[in-house]
């Protein structure tokens, strides 16, 4: 497809995007950002729109879809920086012994996560570490979602095993 015909075809509904995004995400940046997003993601499936039956319509989910993510991440990050916060101010807690568990279990998981073999140890630092939905991970590592929760769980039950061997040595 030429971008001619590309523009003809999707930027008709510019306006109404921008406008989904905005009631959305309250902020004019942001919402500008989805739409140019958007556009990125329609030029990479190009040779497939003709396929769909209402354009409008694909546009419209990927936008939606699109600033839900961001929501969710935002409100994720929100999260994250609420318990840092409370955790700072319980940084001298009445059981100093109970942190350095929390800490040293950090430490372990984030070790045995290392030990993983690739693609798995992306895959759980993506979905674990920093949260992101399996679609996200199918765009960044170029996978099907399917093969992303069948290579998640494997290695989940992997750590799971792994940290059973380590506690085992700990006892014995």
């Amino acid at each position: 497809m030429r971008s001619s015909d590309f523009k003809l075809m999707v930027l008709p509904y510019s306006s109404r995007l921008y406008r989904l995004a905005f009631s959305l995400l309250r902020s004019k940046e942001e919402a500008e950002d989805i739409v140019q997003e958007v556009y990125m993601k329609l030029w990479k499936m190009r040779d497939d729109l003709p396929k769909y039956n209402s354009i409008e319509g694909l546009s419209v989910k990927i936008t939606r879809n699109m600033c839900l993510d961001l929501l969710r991440r935002r409100k994720t990050t929100l999260e994250i920086i609420k318990e840092e916060g409370r955790s700072k101010e319980n940084e001298f807690s009445a059981d100093p012994s109970k942190d350095l568990e929390k800490k040293e279990r950090s430490e372990l998981i984030h070790s045995l996560i290392n030990q993983l073999p690739e693609p798995q140890k992306s895959l759980v630092y993506f979905r674990h570490i920093e949260g992101k939905e399996y679609n996200e991970i199918s765009e960044l590592m170029e996978m099907n979602e399917n093969a992303i929760r069948v290579s998640i769980s494997r290695a989940r039950k992997q750590l799971r095993e792994m940290l059973q061997t380590q506690y085992s040595s700990w006892i014995n």
